[in-house]
């Protein structure tokens, strides 16, 4: 962030965080295939709808037990890494950890807005999906982050966690009630007026 701490902060200590899975370990992705565990990393713009994102990711090419971060500037395509990622770092946004819940992602809270945000960190937390972590602690986030990349069964539980806490499909379920919901006064006052 512009403020110095954030994605490009974390990512210069994750960029040496060691990284020692043995190929058995290797996580599946949503197709089946063997993949290397990935981290997409994301701070909400205040102003936009854009992001400022790292895509985290292991490479056996890489020095080996090592994270390779690749830093992406703005980017308005962050559905496109979550989707690809094994762990969210993000700040508390509501729609951020909606999204992140609806697709099974555990989550790395590093900040939130005092009053409007703290009950999305009370959310991700009590829904043992993620957890939080200052981002003045950045050697904290990159620990934690370690231990869940380093332990299957923990993303796996934290991933369920957050599929029972998602609602991937909230928006069309609120489409419908608004619709049920006008069609009923519809016919309320189609039967007031009919009456009269």
């Amino acid at each position: 962030t512009k403020e110095g701490k954030g994605v490009y902060h974390m990512s210069s200590l994750l960029n040496e965080l060691e990284y020692s899975k043995s190929e058995d370990d290797q996580q599946e992705n949503t197709a089946g295939e063997t993949t290397l565990p990935s981290v997409a990393a994301a701070t909400e713009s205040t102003n936009s709808s854009e992001y400022e994102g790292a895509m985290i990711t292991s490479d056996n090419s890489f020095v080996e037990s090592h994270v390779k971060v690749m830093g992406l500037g703005f980017i308005t395509n962050m559905a496109e890494y979550m989707v690809a990622a094994d762990v969210l770092v993000s700040k508390a946004g509501p729609g951020t950890i909606a999204e992140a819940a609806s697709l099974s992602l555990p989550v790395m809270l590093t900040s939130f807005l005092p009053g409007q945000e703290e009950g999305n960190v009370d959310y991700v937390v009590q829904g043992e999906f993620g957890t939080f972590v200052s981002d003045s602690d950045p050697q904290g986030i990159s620990d934690v982050v370690a231990s869940w990349l380093t332990d299957v069964q923990k993303l796996k539980h934290l991933s369920a966690n957050a599929k029972k806490c998602g609602a991937p499909d909230a928006a069309a379920e609120i489409v419908e009630a608004i619709g049920e919901s006008a069609l009923r006064w519809k016919n309320i006052n189609d039967s007031k007026h009919a009456k009269s």
